[in-house]
């Protein structure tokens, strides 16, 4: 993912008056509340290598080191649906931690193409004050937030799938809160991967803590059966440096695993 970059207020206060409406609330607001601006660093965008790393060969999978992805990802042919549970984790803010963030979501694509199709949920830190909100973007258009209560806790199922053409079906499902989001979108897109991701976001991590992801499944199967020929299963890690931000666990059943920060970067 490429991250977003911070903007001249200017240009946010434009662009908060450009998606002030029903597609823009505050993650933690019910929606009858007036939309917040959320900070300047967004979820979205593309697998990003972290500088100087190698991909290395495990078993029967690939470790890849990035900037901004964790998790677990499958190339090797096209794609047509993507499917995993997460739970949102509380994070604890205070004014000295600056920009910080942590963003599991679903989708298709974004590991080795210009596109992502993808659904989730963030927590962020922007001085002392905790920010949840649920989102999906089909990059490289913008994220959309979704105008909908997210607490720290819930858990949630996202699913991405390529129905027709350039349509893709965005499903996000709180199942704590009890609320479903469905959009349908265009794009044309190669769908040459699909991943089960915990995105660092903002420019630096300070707040971490572990997020298990359960029940990743690709087109219906396991994201563990998709080994052998032609496909490859990356599993990611966020490197910064020579500093390991955090650690991907190995499959459990074949369609679990745990995400786990280990330093601030």
């Amino acid at each position: 993912m490429v991250r977003r970059w911070s903007i001249p207020l200017a240009a946010l206060a434009l662009g908060s008056l450009a998606l002030t409406g029903p597609a823009m609330a505050a993650g933690n607001a019910h929606p009858a509340a007036a939309p917040k601006a959320h900070s300047a660093f967004m979820p979205g965008g593309l697998f990003k290598p972290a500088p100087g790393t190698h991909p290395a060969k495990v078993g029967g999978h690939v470790i890849d080191y990035s900037n901004n992805w964790s998790g677990y990802a499958v190339t090797g042919s096209t794609f047509t649906t993507a499917t995993a549970s997460w739970t949102q984790n509380a994070i604890t803010c205070t004014s000295s931690d600056g920009e910080t963030d942590m963003s599991p979501w679903v989708g298709i694509d974004g590991f080795n193409s210009s596109t992502v199709e993808q659904t989730g949920s963030s927590g962020d830190c922007d001085g002392s004050t905790p920010d949840y909100y649920a989102w999906y973007e089909m990059y490289p258009a913008n994220v959309i937030i979704i105008n909908k209560t997210v607490e720290p806790g819930d858990k949630f199922t996202g699913t991405v799938t390529h129905t027709s053409g350039t349509k893709y079906s965005l499903v996000l499902k709180d199942i704590t809160q009890g609320w479903t989001n469905t959009v349908t979108k265009s794009l044309k897109a190669d769908d040459n991967s699909a991943e089960a991701v915990m995105e660092m976001a903002a420019d630096h991590l300070t707040k971490f803590g572990t997020d298990p992801f359960t029940g990743f499944t690709v087109d219906g199967q396991p994201i563990g059966s998709y080994s052998g020929s032609p496909y490859t299963i990356d599993q990611m890690e966020i490197q910064s440096g020579s500093t390991l931000c955090d650690s991907t666990s190995s499959l459990s059943g074949n369609d679990n695993f745990t995400t786990t920060w280990l330093n601030a970067c």
